[in-house]
């Protein structure tokens, strides 16, 4: 004899067996890629802002000075 009751469309006992099925599979691991994505992101940008001042000071480095005017 089967103890266990379930009856067929019931959202309380649908969602309780689901709940049930997701826990003893268990969970999937969190995804890593979007942390990864960020990562590499802001490195990028930073890289560019930083190549770009060098490349912005070395030119105000290399400019001839003006020469005063009367």
């Amino acid at each position: 004899m089967n103890d266990t009751v379930y009856f067929e469309g019931d959202p309380g006992t649908d969602s309780t067996r689901r709940h049930m099925e997701r826990v003893l599979k268990g969970s999937e691991p969190p995804r890593r890629w979007p942390w990864v994505l960020a990562a590499v992101g802001s490195g990028g940008i930073w890289f560019l802002w930083h190549v770009g001042r060098a490349t912005a000071r070395a030119r105000e480095r290399s400019a001839p000075e003006p020469k005063p005017t009367r």
